[in-house]
């Protein structure tokens, strides 16, 4: 009964959402009296809630509704007033995070998007929503990879694996959620997400993770699956990530820090700090331009100090942008021996 009642409360008429907003306290006492929790209904909500969103539905009124309409009567009630109060307060920020994510969806730039996307997903994260946060997670790769960002597209399905274990236990229906994939356990999955990661940390030059993520799969192969054939074709691919790391000469890119200070940004980035990785040659000067391009209302803050409360508090939107180094930490391997400098890079 939730997602066709939540369809009615989101129909943009305020007395009809005046009046149907409490079905849903009728709802969490009747399962409370019945389990002693609302966790059914919980989840129902929630997974209910970010399709609608994304589809179109609701605005900031009707999150203004549902927090007050709910909150008056959880606490009225003797049970259901510390827990039905998380409740609500929990739909709210995920309320919150929706609705920018449905305005940012269709912005031109694509950073923004990623952005709020990872919002969205460390949510879902937060609050142990593995189905959410995994619908999150390739909708990240997916942009990452119309960016040509194939190192991070790499890492994102990453995550994903990171879930699954090499086993011949079922693949719940939420972990299979790719276009494409036909796995039956968490095993055949995990090896097909190791495929995939590898393919694309190739693109991205990242040889030396695609070799680490393919010694694993190799294990597989040679001493779980005895698939020979697969195990050849991997080990090849493998030769030709070593000669690639000796003989092809990568760009050093220039990374930055980043700043969004001020209330005129999107609650996502606002006050926040990011470090981004420059295109290839890509100097500090084309990288201010490409995201002054982005805010064009911007001012440029001219010191790599902590901004002040006034600023951030501000209407105004200020932006801190410095050049930082990347720390170089040599694997113990390394230490006192003389390897080339190609490997070493």
């Amino acid at each position: 009964m939730v997602g066709p009642i939540l369809e009615m409360t989101l129909i943009p008429e305020t007395e009809l959402r005046k009046a149907t907003i409490a079905i849903f306290f009728d709802m969490m006492q009747c399962e409370f009296h019945s389990t002693r929790s609302f966790q059914r209904f919980e989840n129902e909500i929630i997974t209910k809630l970010d399709h609608e969103v994304e589809g179109g539905r609701g605005d900031e009124q009707y999150k203004v509704l549902f927090e007050k309409i709910l909150l008056e009567h959880c606490r009225k009630h003797k049970y259901l007033a510390k827990t039905g109060e998380n409740f609500v307060m929990l739909v709210v920020r995920l309320m919150e995070r929706l609705l920018d994510y449905r305005t940012i969806m269709h912005d031109e730039n694509k950073e923004n998007r990623m952005s709020c996307t990872v919002n969205v997903l460390n949510f879902y994260k937060e609050i142990e929503r593995e189905e959410m946060y995994i619908r999150y997670l390739y909708k990240l790769c997916d942009l990452h990879k119309e960016c040509d960002n194939y190192t991070e597209a790499a890492y994102t399905l990453l995550l994903n694996a990171k879930l699954l274990k090499w086993s011949d236990q079922p693949c719940a229906a939420h972990l299979n959620q790719r276009d494409g994939y036909q796995a039956q356990t968490q095993g055949q999955l995990k090896e097909q997400l190791y495929q995939e990661i590898i393919h694309y940390f190739d693109k991205g030059k990242m040889w030396e993770e695609a070799i680490s993520i393919g010694k694993e799969l190799a294990e597989q192969y040679e001493n779980e699956l005895f698939d020979y054939e697969q195990l050849s074709e991997l080990l090849q691919k493998q030769a030709q990530f070593y000669e690639n790391i000796v003989k092809v000469i990568r760009a050093k890119p220039d990374y930055f820090a980043v700043g969004y200070y001020g209330q005129g940004f999107p609650s996502f980035i606002r006050n926040k700090m990011f470090i981004y990785r420059g295109k290839e040659y890509e100097r500090r000067e084309d990288f201010e331009a490409r995201l002054f391009t982005i805010f064009p209302n911007a001012e440029k803050m001219k010191t790599t100090s902590p901004p002040s409360d006034d600023i951030k508090n501000s209407s105004g939107q200020y932006i801190q942008c410095f050049t930082v180094q990347t720390i170089r930490e040599l694997p113990p391997k390394f230490k006192n021996k003389t390897v080339s400098e190609q490997i070493l890079r």
